[in-house]
């Protein structure tokens, strides 16, 4: 653990300083001891999910968003580093070019990313064909994205896709779970974040959030705030037009 500690310092600190990040100062004394219960309660998830199925059997589906990066950056602290790690990633039709960019820079960390085009549920259908053992896949999805009400701790695919056995770590985390993650940890992100972009999709169908948007004296003149200032968790997609691509977890991207 305090080789990937030491390893993730140095990464973040170079992100930073090439991508001029800004990310408040979080003392660790004032970590919300509801997301500590909620990181032990994903971190059973998952060791439960660990126990069930062998490392060669489990991916992660990767798309670059703050909630896939945060559960990327758990398992990565949960896996042994005589295991490797699987992740897929799906490139949408007109992806932004910043999280490609941050897409790439993963897998300079991890060199473990699968990459396909097209659309996801084709994507995983070529997946499952070329990797016959794999049964089962993490998702980042959380209670409060587009049909997670009906959602459970692990369920398998339905609506004709491929089949395997769904893992949702976060799903009980908020929005503010997942920044509180991020700041705690000093974990690099995708820059849109900090552009005023809340949620991320195809560049078509995602727009600044307007609710970020507030006069800057220093610069005098409007400007968007960064996601983590966003108040109302529920304007989190006001800036997606929720025409996005239908996701393995059953709901949109």
């Amino acid at each position: 653990m305090k080789l990937v500690s030491l390893f993730w310092h140095k990464v973040c600190r170079h992100y930073h300083t090439s991508r001029g990040l800004h990310i408040p100062p979080v003392k660790k004394s004032q970590s919300n001891d509801q997301l500590r219960e909620k990181l032990e309660h994903s971190e059973e998830i998952i060791k439960r999910a660990m126990t069930l199925y062998k490392p060669n059997e489990m991916m992660l589906s990767f798309n670059g968003g703050k909630d896939c990066t945060v559960l990327l950056d758990i398992l990565a602290r949960m896996t042994p580093p005589s295991v490797r790690l699987g992740a897929v990633y799906v490139k949408s039709a007109n992806p932004f070019e910043e999280l490609e960019k941050f897409v790439d820079d993963s897998v300079q960390r991890y060199g473990l990313l699968r990459r396909y085009e097209g659309g996801l549920k084709v994507a995983f259908e070529q997946l499952v064909a070329e990797d016959s053992q794999l049964k089962a896949i993490f998702l980042g999805c959380r209670r409060s994205d587009p049909e997670g009400l009906n959602l459970c701790e692990m369920a398998p695919t339905n609506n004709g896709w491929p089949a395997m056995m769904r893992i949702f770590p976060l799903l009980e985390w908020s929005y503010h779970d997942i920044w509180s993650y991020f700041r705690l940890n000093n974990l690099p992100y995708c820059c849109l974040y900090d552009q005023g972009y809340t949620s991320l999709g195809d560049r078509s169908s995602t727009r600044l959030n307007p609710s970020l948007l507030a006069y800057d004296k220093k610069l005098g003149k409007m400007t968007h705030r960064p996601a983590y200032e966003l108040e109302d968790v529920r304007l989190e997609r006001i800036n997606r037009d929720g025409h996005g691509q239908a996701s393995v977890s059953g709901s949109k991207q």
